[in-house]
Parts: structure tokens; C-alpha cells; sequence
């Protein structure tokens, strides 16, 4: 609960969209310059801040993770930085390089001389990784992923019709957000010496978000939504839009099998939609004015756990309503209501980013097709993996890349008949059943269908699964099974059925490795794994 309020203050935080009285309409101006125009260079740091050490000592049990997590944070708190260039909205270039890449060299995944960082390019639907030390660029196009068989020029159409919308409403929404920011500071004129050398005079405007402030944003903001008209048009036209790229990509199977829609039906349809959901916020946020006032709002953070909150954001624009610097600093204190942290601590990150070349951003270079290597590369060429050196992290991705996925299992538990069939075929002899209130499965059966090792000790009653290092071992009548020597408690203690052991579902769930899903009304419980070799 603490951290969702947390979540929800920084995320309206970050829709600042700068009012257009006062000091902000300056900064809305920018937003839409940059919106509009996203062409750029830019060079930037993130770190994150505070007692984060304190913060994983707390909610971190285990030893080992603890050392792991204690260096991923530690690369955090070193910082990063960040630099390239956008060309367009569909084209960027950005250079990622870890300050303390420590973490990585602890676990073998970066050896190399240099500090560890990856090279991304995008191109539409087309993302390239490299780092310095690979001979080509790992190429990753989702539009031709199984999970997406679009036509990518139907991918780019829609995106552009999207962004046109995005900005269209942008404009329209900034020039009239009338929320009076109490925080807003015009610190003058102030000379930026950008990365490339050159000095550009630049109005310097500071907005600061506590916690009041940032709730009264809030609610304004979801006031104001219930009754813009802009805000419903948008809503339409964006659902409208976005359905009908659905419908028009559905696979032929499902589109032959669907009856689609008048565009009138579907209009109508989504109009409601967007009224009701509307109508909500509206009954939402009436009924929470009613029950606190900002000052009550602002208790219940504290009670939630978040003590204070900070979000200071400032931005230095030129005499073209460019931006050529934003600095972000977030600080937040938070106290566990469990107790687990002994005392409040302070978390939060700095981001510091420069940028020019607006308009004319450096042209990117995209690899050739011999360049590169791709997916399908990598599962059929057992050589292309080479091309990613094995000191850095992206040779273990590119592992992972390569091991072309198994067939699937399924197995149906079907308690409403205390049946079970494998992949459709019925199996006989294999009878599910409740036992206070845990499904009860077979435990030899799933597990050599899982290609384990399965032994039973008869003087025992125990059965022993053993897979890929792990061993589990269970005994009849003994709710305590053991999990490579660990003990574990089970809902509900092994029984013997028709000469097999049976024993509960969620210990199966938890611990085989297998994805289940339980079906309330067929009384089903599905289990699937990839198909043993």
C-alpha cells in the first residue's frame, strides 16, 4: 500500500503539463516545441540517491541476495550516463555507460578493459544492440515477432496517426490547464555551456511538488478531466483508433470467425465507454472530497508509510522556447507501517540532461544486413553466436536468444468428473481429488511427464522428484516436504490413491516449475510445462 501511494504521487508528478498562467506557460510552450519537434543531440546523467542500502537490509532476508542486490544498487547510486541523438520520432541513436559497472564484472557477465555500456538504435519497429566490444549488432524486430504479424508500414501508419493525436490534444490541453502551480520560481537568465562546447542563454524556471501539492494537482487534474471536452474527444478518437487497428490485424482464423462492427456500432460503443468511465472519475473524486480535505489526504500518505515527498523539476529554455537543460531530483522518506524498517529512510534519484542540435539532430548510421544478427540467426546458426564477445553481458543474452523454445504440455485435472487427459487424450487411472480444501494431483505422474527422476522408498512412503539439480521429497501423511533440503509446509499432507501419491496442487504450482491455472466454474485445474526431451 505504501508504495502504490508513493507510485501514484511521482506518476502525476511526472504529467506535469504546465499551466498557461504565470512562469509555466513558458515550459508548456517547450513541452510542445519538443513534442513537435523531437529531432536532437543530448547527453545525460541518472543516479538514484539516499539510504537505499538501508531499504534492501530491511526487506532482503536472504544473505546472498542481499550482496547481489547491495551491488546492483550500488552501480544505481554511481550513476549512469546516457547520450545520442533522436532523428525523428521513429529513428534515435542513445549510448548507455554504467559509472561503477562492478556488478557485472562480479558475476562474469563484463570482463573487458573498457567501462561496461550498450550502443541501442531504433528504427521503427527495428532495435539494434551492440556493446564495444561485439563484432555486430544483436537486430530485434518485433513486428515480424509470432506475437505480432503485422505488416510493419501498418505499424508505422498507426503509430503516426497516434502521435499526430497525442500532440494534437497536447496543444490543446496545455494552452487552457489552468491548476495555479504555488511553487514556481523564475530564477532569471543563466548561461548553459552545452556538451558541444557551445553557450546558450537560457530562462531558468524551478517548480517544486510536495505532497500537498502534488494531491491538489491530482484531483484538479481528474476534475478537470470529467468535464473537458478535449480530454473526451480524445479518449474517443484514441480508443477509436486503436480498436480499429485491431480489428483490421486481427489473424484470418479469428476474422473470419468475428462478425465486425459498423464503424457507426463501434463509434457509438466506445463513446460509451469513455462516458461511463468518465462518469466514474466524476463519483470517484466527489466522493473523496467529500470523506478528507488535502490536509487528511496528506495524513493517510504518512499513515501508508510515504512521510514526505519531493519532486523538484527544473528547466532552462532559450529564446527559441527550446529546452536546453531539465534537471529532475526526486527525494522521498518512507516508513515501513510493518515495522520492518527500523526507521524511516530516504530514497530517490537525480537525472541531469542537456540538449541542442534542435531540429538537426546528428544522423544515425544503421548496421548493414551483414552487421547484424538476428533472432532466427542465432536459433539456426550454432557460429552466430560468436559474434558476441563472451566477457560482455550481451553474449549471455544472446544465449538465451539462441535456445529455440519446446513444445508445450498440457494436462487438464478435472474435478467436477475426477478426471485427467494429456494434451486432449484422456489418461486413465489418474482421478484428482479435494482434500481439505487443496486439489489433490498425482505426484509421480506429473513429474516423469516433466522428464524427472522419480524414486519411492516403500519403508518410508516417500517419493523423491529429481530434475536439473533440484530435488524435492515428500511422504505420505507428512504435511513437511523438503526442497533441496529446506523444509516446506504443504496445504495439506500426501495420501496414496489407487497406488499413486497424490499431493497438492499449489505445491505443485510452486515448486515443479510448471505455469497452473485454475478454472473456478469448469472446476479445472491446467497445468503446462515444456514438453521433456
Amino acid at each position: 500500500m505504501m508504495w502504490k501511494k508513493a507510485y501514484l504521487l511521482v506518476f502525476s508528478a511526472l504529467l506535469l503539463l504546465a499551466g498557461c498562467s504565470g512562469e509555466t506557460a513558458l515550459i508548456g510552450e517547450s513541452i510542445i516545441k519538443s513534442a513537435d519537434q523531437p529531432s536532437a543531440d543530448f547527453q545525460g546523467t541518472f543516479k538514484m540517491t539516499g539510504d537505499l542500502d538501508q531499504l534492501l537490509d530491511a526487506v532482503i532476508d536472504n544473505a546472498e541476495e542481499k550482496k547481489e542486490a547491495l551491488a546492483f544498487v550500488n552501480a544505481l547510486k554511481a550513476g549512469l550516463k546516457m547520450e545520442g541523438s533522436t532523428v525523428s520520432a521513429h529513428e534515435a541513436k542513445i549510448v548507455f555507460t554504467l559509472n561503477d559497472d562492478k556488478i557485472l564484472r562480479d558475476n562474469q557477465l563484463w570482463t573487458g578493459d573498457q567501462k561496461a555500456a550498450l550502443e541501442m538504435l531504433v528504427k521503427n519497429n527495428d532495435v539494434y544492440v551492440k556493446t564495444p566490444i561485439d563484432q555486430k549488432y544483436l537486430a530485434i524486430n518485433s513486428a515480424n515477432s509470432p506475437e505480432m504479424e503485422i505488416d510493419p508500414e501498418k505499424v508505422r501508419e498507426f503509430q503516426d496517426k497516434i502521435q499526430k493525436l497525442t500532440i494534437d490534444f497536447m496543444k490543446k490541453y496545455i494552452d487552457k490547464y489552468g491548476f495555479d502551480f504555488s511553487q514556481v520560481k523564475n530564477l532569471g537568465k543563466e548561461s548553459v555551456e552545452l556538451p558541444n562546447g557551445k553557450k546558450v542563454d537560457a530562462t531558468h524556471i524551478s517548480v517544486t511538488l510536495d505532497t500537498q501539492e502534488l494531491l491538489k494537482m491530482l484531483l484538479y487534474t481528474a476534475k478537470d478531466a470529467t468535464v473537458n471536452k478535449d480530454v473526451r474527444d480524445f479518449a474517443i478518437e484514441f480508443m477509436t483508433l486503436t480498436s480499429q487497428f485491431a480489428m483490421d490485424n486481427l489473424p484470418a482464423e479469428a476474422a473470419a470467425d468475428m462478425k465486425k462492427p459498423s464503424a457507426q456500432e463501434q463509434r457509438a460503443e466506445i463513446e460509451k465507454m469513455v462516458d461511463q468511465g468518465l462518469a466514474f472519475l466524476k463519483q470517484q473524486v466527489e466522493q473523496l472530497e467529500k470523506q478528507y480535505t488535502i490536509e487528511q489526504m496528506v495524513e493517510q500518505v504518512k499513515e501508508a508509510g510515504v512521510q514526505s515527498l519531493e519532486l523538484k523539476l527544473d528547466y532552462y529554455i532559450d529564446s527559441d522556447k527550446n529546452q536546453v537543460r531539465g534537471i529532475t531530483t526526486l527525494s522521498a522518506t518512507v516508513k515501513d507501517p510493518d515495522g520492518k524498517l527500523p526507521k524511516p529512510v530516504t530514497i530517490g534519484w537525480e537525472a541531469d540532461c542537456y540538449v541542442w542540435n534542435h531540429g538537426k539532430g546528428t544522423a544515425v548510421t544503421f548496421p548493414a544486413a551483414g552487421d547484424t544478427v538476428t533472432v532466427e540467426q542465432l536459433q539456426e546458426d550454432e557460429n552466430a553466436i560468436k559474434a558476441f564477445n563472451d566477457k560482455g553481458f550481451l553474449h549471455r543474452f544472446a544465449q538465451e536468444l539462441a535456445a529455440v523454445p519446446g513444445e508445450s504440455e498440457l494436462i487438464v485435472f478435472d474435478l467436477k468428473d475426477n478426471s485427467t487427459t494429456l494434451n486432449g487424450e484422456p489418461v486413465t487411472g489418474v482421478r484428482p481429488f479435494l482434500k481439505d480444501g487443496s486439489t489433490m494431483v498425482p505426484f509421480r505422474f506429473i513429474g516423469e511427464e516433466m522428464g524427472a527422476q522419480i524414486s519411492y522408498d516403500a519403508s518410508t512412503k516417500t517419493a523423491t522428484f529429481s530434475k536439473d539439480g533440484k530435488t524435492i521429497k515428500v511422504t505420505e501423511g507428512s504435511k513437511t516436504a523438503t526442497v533441496d533440503g529446506q523444509a516446506k509446509t504443504l496445504p495439506a499432507a500426501p495420501t496414496e490413491k489407487d497406488g499413486s501419491l497424490y499431493v497438492p496442487l499449489k505445491f505443485v504450482s510452486e515448486e515443479f516449475g510448471a505455469d497452473v491455472t485454475w478454472l473456478e466454474e469448469e472446476q479445472q485445474a491446467i497445468i503446462e510445462f515444456e514438453k521433456a526431451s
